[in-house]
């Protein structure tokens, strides 16, 4: 590389014969007589060195050193003093000012050459160095990038600033865990072409991954069109709960975009229920040397599937561990006791339309009026277990309808949240046949032979048509 040396200097003699010394070195050379020229030069040709004598007219070596270097453009260019002034004070003055180098007149050339050297080749080691410190920081940013899609935000910062972080083991932690699950997506996903699957689902992920990224949850998992989100983990926070009930009004909230870009599709709307609950599990890297993600595990996270399973469409549904932990104002629409499979006692549940400050969130009213069906509409239905359809076909009628719910009159006992699938078939009133899958909201009252309260969470696609078009 043909380095570019600038000589400053007053005296001709001294530049011809710093001019002959660097030449044979194959050094590029430019010159200024003064301050004020080296300033312009250094502006027009940036050379690699200067060699800056102190005395000179107009303006003088310190006085060029300083503004040198408190140009952006030019701070980086190495300076050495080569003067006659060689005062203990000058030379500390020379280098205050950011000088690399002070050589006394008269010199010897091949120390000045020696020097000359060992500056130029420093300057093009830290020139290289930052380089590479850039190509490094963009590939660091690359790869949390690409990371961060597989693996939440925080999950990938820690483990990208801390090689430990991608060893084996875990820590056991109060975490609050919650569950999200389209209602109708599998019905819906049945109408389209595989290419569409992906892309509503996407659309979906996307705007959901938004929002809990927003309240710092951690994408444990997605599994289809359900998200298991930690909060708490691996980032500490004391108000994990909170974040997550705020975070699960957010999601529901934004289910409302999600609806309006897949009308713009074409598709049907799509309803979210969430479970959310509080306890200690394990979280920490899990899995071979191969293959390793950032999960919790634990009791305490199936129970969150579990109270994820009691939801309705629009719903967000919280375990009495979890509101104890929430100082937040909470808007309380509903509680019931479940029993839930597997668990030694029954479940407090609660159902959250709202929080107040700091978060601010409210669901809207989803309460509708009911249209009388005269004549009501015959049914079968069954009672779903887990995923899976009963075997016992029960009879009913649909007393009351809209959009979202029902009135279901039957001689069977519902028990309240278990999951309906009802059938229905075309009748002389107009209804086309169709599929219903409901969840009891309010079981029928055997005392007054009432009719239990459903609600609708998914609806066959004519059916859901002919329900909006009641009066």
């Amino acid at each position: 590389m043909n380095h570019r040396i600038l000589v400053v200097d007053d005296t001709p003699a001294n530049i011809q014969t710093l001019t002959a010394i660097l030449k044979q070195q194959g050094y590029q050379i430019s010159v200024a007589t003064n301050g004020k020229q080296a300033l312009d030069v250094v502006g027009r040709v940036h050379p690699d060195l200067i060699l800056l004598d102190v005395m000179m007219p107009e303006m003088d070596g310190f006085e060029t050193c300083r503004r040198l270097k408190a140009d952006e453009a030019s701070r980086q260019i190495p300076v050495i003093f080569l003067t006659a002034k060689t005062e203990t004070t000058d030379i500390v003055q020379g280098f205050e000012l950011g000088a690399v180098d002070y050589v006394a007149k008269p010199f010897n050339p091949h120390e000045l050459l020696a020097r000359v050297n060992t500056h130029l080749t420093m300057d093009e080691l830290r020139r290289n160095l930052a380089q590479r410190n850039v190509e490094l920081a963009r590939a660091h940013e690359l790869v949390r990038r690409a990371f961060g899609r597989y693996v939440s935000e925080e999950v990938a910062t820690s483990i990208l600033q801390s090689p430990e972080g991608l060893e084996l083991g875990g820590e056991e932690r109060e975490v609050t865990i919650l569950m999200s699950d389209l209602r109708g997506f599998t019905a819906l996903a049945a109408r389209l072409t595989p290419p569409q699957v992906i892309e509503f689902l996407n659309l979906y992920l996307e705007a959901m991954v938004e929002v809990i990224g927003r309240y710092q949850g951690t994408i444990d998992e997605i599994i289809g069109d359900a998200i298991l989100v930690i909060f708490g983990a691996p980032v500490a926070c004391a108000d994990h709960a909170a974040k997550a009930v705020a975070c699960g009004l957010a999601m529901q909230l934004a289910m409302a975009e999600v609806n309006r870009r897949l009308a713009e599709k074409g598709a049907a709307e799509l309803e979210m229920g969430i479970g959310i609950h509080t306890g200690p599990v394990i979280v920490g890297n899990i899995g071979s040397e191969r293959r390793t993600k950032y999960a919790a595990v634990g009791s305490n996270v199936n129970l969150a599937g579990r109270i994820e399973s009691y939801t309705a469409g629009g719903q967000l549904l919280i375990s009495e561990d979890a509101r104890a932990r929430v100082t937040a104002a909470l808007r309380i629409d509903g509680e019931f006791t479940v029993e839930p499979k597997g668990a030694r006692e029954s479940l407090r549940l609660f159902e959250i339309g709202g929080m107040g400050e700091p978060f601010d969130l409210s669901l809207p009213d989803r309460s509708q009026r009911l249209i009388p069906l005269s004549p009501p509409l015959p049914v079968h239905f069954t009672i779903l277990e887990e995923k899976f359809v009963g075997r016992t076909v029960l009879d009913g009628q649909l007393t009351a309808v809209n959009v979202v719910e029902g009135e279901l009159q039957t001689a069977a006992a519902l028990a309240v949240l278990s999951n309906l699938k009802i059938s229905v078939g075309a009748t002389t009133s107009g209804n086309p046949a169709g599929e219903i899958y409901a969840k009891v909201a309010v079981p029928a009252d055997s005392q007054a032979a009432g009719p239990a309260r459903i609600r609708f969470t998914s609806v066959s696609p004519e059916l859901r048509t002919w329900l909006q078009s009641l009066k």
